[in-house]
């Protein structure tokens, strides 16, 4: 199940280095690398990946790159690599693990602390509220642990909401919601956000709703050291414009679900989990709960694949870098390899284009094709995007100016690759 569920979830892509949420910023290390590379190449068994982690005196150097100095970090895994507090966190879902590393301005990888969490079935993205409390859902409950001592401290037990065994009459006649999981968690203020995903069958990632399900809990009736705190959750709140959301810690660690600068969050209802853009039959769009709201915002619907490259186009990631845009992964349908059920995973059939939350608009950057559904994390600074590109033969970042669109390669790696900034 969890090599299945390899292969799919890694179709998903978004954000973690160019949200803006309540996480607190990298506190200074003077010890600390400014920058960390993560590199990921594919095992021989085609499923898993090592990752590594090595030091970069900036996000443009040139030139080839491969991992004889650099830490590896996880010899097999799947999941996502995160930046908080000059640390870095491996996410990995293969091994029920998540493990924390330094990375020191000699280059020096050291390991600093690792949790396990198999009771979560399959965690989805780390939430890191503070230096001490860190969230990450799974099947039917939420795990808090700390992130500074890597020990957990704590559970939100989600049962009492729980919707399993509930006929949904999707995707078939009779079928009936067989698992949940929370796949993403945002926090706004004294409320957290956790989006479920409702499946009919979790082998096979089959989706048993057509909604876009949001848990939001109480975080002021959270205690971080009790085992339930059930009284803490509000209400489950859905939404029918649009799919479900959440991007299950893939990609590398991207985010679906954003915060913009006025604390309005916008959620990607995405479609690509398990191949469900053809099954639902809704396009992908982006929905909006306002700043300190608790439901969907009825007046706001944005079709990503009629401002891009079309009906049936599907579009992932949700890569936010401030005044409303961000980037995002289009398919191109006409890639797909029609012997190869994971080409929507395994091939570079994805296009990045910019996209712009106010004006409902968006533009292509590259005709270049990448493997978006296994790297997407991006890095943003002074108005350049640090974007990866992998295909079947070679891995990089491209720098493109979001002024003109103009791009440059800069660094070639061993593996799929993305930037974290670390200080």
């Amino acid at each position: 199940m969890k090599n299945t569920f390899s292969l799919l979830a890694f179709i998903m892509l978004a954000l973690v280095s160019c949200k803006d949420d309540d996480t607190e910023k990298p506190a200074p290390d003077q010890d600390s690398a400014s920058y960390a590379l993560i590199t990921r190449p594919q095992n021989t068994d085609g499923r898993s990946y090592a990752a590594y982690m090595q030091k970069i005196e900036s996000p443009d150097v040139s030139g080839p790159t491969d991992n004889t100095k650099a830490h590896e970090i996880s010899a097999s895994h799947s999941g996502g690599v995160y930046a908080f507090k000059s640390a870095v966190y491996v996410n990995d879902y293969q091994n029920n693990s998540i493990s924390k590393w330094t990375l020191s301005n000699d280059n020096n990888g050291e390991k600093k602390g690792a949790i396990m969490v198999p009771e979560l079935g399959f965690q989805g993205n780390i939430s890191f509220k503070d230096e001490n409390t860190a969230y990450i859902g799974g099947s039917g409950k939420i795990v808090i642990f700390n992130p500074s001592t890597m020990t957990k401290t704590g559970l939100i037990d989600l049962s009492s909401l729980s919707k399993i065994g509930t006929v949904t009459n999707f995707p078939t006649t009779g079928a009936k919601i067989q698992a949940e999981g929370v796949t993403e968690i945002i926090i706004n203020g004294n409320y957290m956000y956790a989006a479920l995903y409702y499946m009919n069958d979790f082998n096979t990632f089959t989706p048993a709703t057509t909604t876009c399900d949001i848990l939001v809990i109480d975080l002021t009736k959270v205690n971080n050291s009790s085992n339930n705190n059930s009284a803490a959750l509000v209400k489950v709140i859905s939404d029918k414009r649009g799919s479900f959301t959440g991007a299950w810690n893939t990609g590398g660690g991207v985010y679906y679900m954003n915060k913009t600068e006025n604390g309005d969050i916008y959620v990607l209802c995405h479609n690509v989990f398990g191949g469900a853009r053809n099954i639902i039959g809704k396009p992908a769009c982006l929905l909006r709960i306002k700043n300190g709201s608790t439901v969907f915002d009825p007046d706001y619907y944005f079709d990503l694949e009629a401002a891009s490259q079309g009906n049936g186009n599907p579009v992932t990631n949700f890569e936010y870098y401030g005044n409303g845009k961000f980037l995002a992964n289009v398919l191109d349908p006409t890639k797909l390899d029609p012997s190869n059920p994971y080409s929507f995973n395994t091939d570079a059939i994805f296009r990045w284009w910019s996209f712009d939350l106010n004006t409902k608009t968006a533009t292509k950057i590259d005709d270049e094709y990448t493997i978006g559904g296994k790297v997407a994390k991006c890095y943003f600074s002074n108005g350049f995007a640090y974007i990866p590109f992998a295909n079947k033969t070679s891995n990089y970042i491209n720098k493109i100016n979001l002024s003109n669109l103009s791009k440059s390669k800069t660094v070639t790696t061993t593996g799929m690759s993305h930037i974290l900034k670390l200080k």
